[in-house]
């Protein structure tokens, strides 16, 4: 695949480049999260096989998203500089390297080590939004956009699967090393995919000459919208993640689901989502616009969250949790499309990494907030205080300054 833009190829071959590279980028994203996702079923067992405490695992977890929060950026700003392609590859063959690296982790100290490297490495997929930038126009961008996050919802469903038949195949022993061994696979694979099927997409004006400086930075921060934007996607991660973190407990505990009610539950959430994304996003942009659109997933979002805090049985919880799963369909892509619009056209990649690193910085705040509230307040705390958080970010979003210029009614 020639590494030429698209703007310079002529009408026919760019339309058929451009459906390539959208696949190619919801491949990445299916596979960046499906090899997020693919440890669940063993990553605590093997924690505790080498001797790491409660803690120890936590901050393993918590590394990763770490890793994300401190990247995400700089693969959005080597993607303006680069092109989007090269980084990409680069990107998903460092991660199958370091997913290799997770078999020699033998104590808690290297285990922790591991994620966080992983993180920084996984990192690169912040670039598939950029590529979506590049791939849409100003009217189809949120849609674009809620097609590239369905890659990650259906990661979200067919990872932590994956992972589980993958340690069935063999003795609880080496069951971590064989997973490891398949997301290495799969990375390798998305790396030769994407080598395969995506042509250049960044702008041919985009700069490449030097790293953008100290005060080429300030301005983004201070464009119209995009620092609000940013703080949304924070707000939304930090409610959505600290519902993630205890969601399992919570189903063990109220619920009283067993391991395959609970994987079946989160499997469920996935589809949902991936539904919403590809048939949903885009009608509900173009008719709403992306500001109102936000607006009103913070509202199924938080209200999702509510009522699931009530639910004692599997049916009020199927309904807060299907709402909470529709909202988060519809918040990314209008978050994305936001930051998009806040952006300048050089530096897509750039905006839409630190919107990423939002999303991380969240996934570790999150469950941080989650853990004492679940045990000192009861089990539906956190979601009730996510529902409040999310409730409150909906009151204030009048007050912002958004990139379109609308205000939500």
């Amino acid at each position: 695949m020639s590494d030429a833009p698209l703007a310079a190829r002529d009408d026919t071959t760019a339309q058929s480049l451009r459906r390539r590279a959208l696949i190619a980028i919801i491949l990445v994203n299916f596979v960046s999260l499906a090899g997020f996702g693919l440890m669940f079923p063993v990553f605590a067992i093997y924690s505790r096989q080498i001797g790491a405490s409660g803690i120890e695992i936590a901050g393993a977890v918590a590394a990763f998203s770490l890793g994300q929060f401190l990247s995400s950026p700089l693969w959005g700003r080597w993607s303006d500089r680069w092109g989007r392609r090269p980084v990409m590859i680069g990107g998903l063959a460092v991660g199958a390297f370091v997913y290799v690296l997770h078999i020699f982790a033998l104590s808690p100290l290297t285990l922790l080590a591991a994620r966080f490297v992983s993180g920084l490495a996984t990192g690169s997929f912040s670039i598939t939004f950029a590529v979506a930038s590049d791939l849409s126009t100003r009217d189809n961008r949120t849609h674009v956009m809620g097609i590239v996050s369905a890659g990650f919802s259906l990661g979200f469903i067919f990872g932590p699967a994956i992972g589980g038949v993958t340690a069935s195949l063999t003795g609880e022993d080496n069951a971590f090393a064989l997973v490891c061994v398949v997301g290495a696979l799969l990375g390798l694979v998305a790396a030769l995919l994407t080598w395969w099927l995506m042509p250049e997409t960044r702008p041919e004006a985009a700069p490449i000459a030097s790293e953008p400086s100290a005060a080429d930075k300030g301005p983004l921060l201070r464009r119209p919208g995009f620092a609000a934007a940013i703080g949304f996607a924070l707000m939304v991660s930090i409610a959505f993640a600290q519902m993630e973190a205890i969601l399992a407990l919570f189903a063990d505990d109220v619920l009283s689901l067993d391991p395959l009610g609970i994987g079946l539950l989160f499997g469920a959430m996935g589809l949902v989502t991936t539904v919403t994304q590809f048939t949903v996003t885009g009608p509900v942009a173009k008719h709403l616009g992306e500001a109102a659109m936000l607006a009103l997933s913070l509202a199924i979002i938080a209200g999702g969250l509510v009522v699931l805090g009530f639910a004692h049985g599997l049916a009020l919880a199927g309904i807060g949790l299907f709402l909470t799963s529709s909202g988060f369909a519809l918040v990314n892509p209008a978050i994305s499309g936001l930051v998009s619009m806040a952006s300048p056209a050089h530096a897509q990649g750039t905006g839409l990494g630190v919107m990423q690193s939002a999303n991380a910085l969240g996934r570790v705040l999150g469950p941080l907030a989650a853990g004492p509230l679940y045990d000192l307040q009861g089990e539906a705390a956190p979601l009730f205080w996510g529902g409040a958080l999310l409730a409150a970010t909906l009151l204030a979003m009048p007050l912002a300054t958004l990139p379109s210029g609308e205000a939500p009614a």
